[in-house]
């Protein structure tokens, strides 16, 4: 069955999230992967609007934990955004400027591992007074999205940041100095 409809969509990333927690039903993580792809796999090719809905208008969550959703519902995008990665980075581009998805948003962009993406995530980097607002949490997602994407760009970016936020928190500069290590 293909679900191309936002409440048949949220019932299955809900299905995801089911009970305490996802891995306490399944015997090894390789089962919980499967389930997921096998959710993410009735989800139609033109599914990545209403899941980018489903982020901007999140529903009420009941007795779900509002983490767990928000991340299954970031693996969703992800695994939908890869079926067109440039209508997907297209989407996500639009949204870049909304501070409260921007996390999500920079962490689809790394699971999409699209050399395309590095530019969304450039933007985010170039010297404005909103970039210099972007959170501790955004510039470590930044550095793991960077680290997923690969390429001779991403070092690069990897590297300006380096010189950037030197003087931040000794957490970013280990996520950017792994980054830089994995990559090169």
């Amino acid at each position: 069955m293909i679900r191309n409809d936002r409440d048949t969509i949220v019932a299955g990333i809900e299905h995801l999230c089911d009970g305490i927690g996802p891995f306490q039903k399944m015997d090894s993580l390789e089962d919980y992967f499967k389930m997921q792809t096998d959710v993410y796999d009735t989800f139609g090719d033109d599914s990545f609007d209403i899941l980018i809905d489903i982020l901007l208008h999140p529903p009420e969550l009941g007795r779900f934990d509002p983490n767990d959703f928000e991340y299954e519902l970031q693996e969703a995008i992800t695994a939908v955004g890869r079926r067109k990665p440039r209508y997907a980075l297209d989407k996500i581009n639009d949204l870049l400027g909304i501070k409260s998805i921007r996390l999500v948003l920079i962490n689809i962009i790394g699971g999409l591992e699209n050399e395309d993406g590095l530019f969304l995530l450039e933007s985010l980097l170039q010297p404005s007074v909103e970039s210099d607002l972007l959170s501790e949490d955004e510039l470590i997602g930044l550095a793991c999205a960077l680290r997923e994407i690969r390429g001779e760009k991403a070092v690069e970016l990897l590297s300006k940041m380096k010189v950037r936020y030197y003087n931040h928190s000794s957490a970013l500069l280990q996520y950017i100095e792994d980054g830089l290590k994995i990559l090169q």
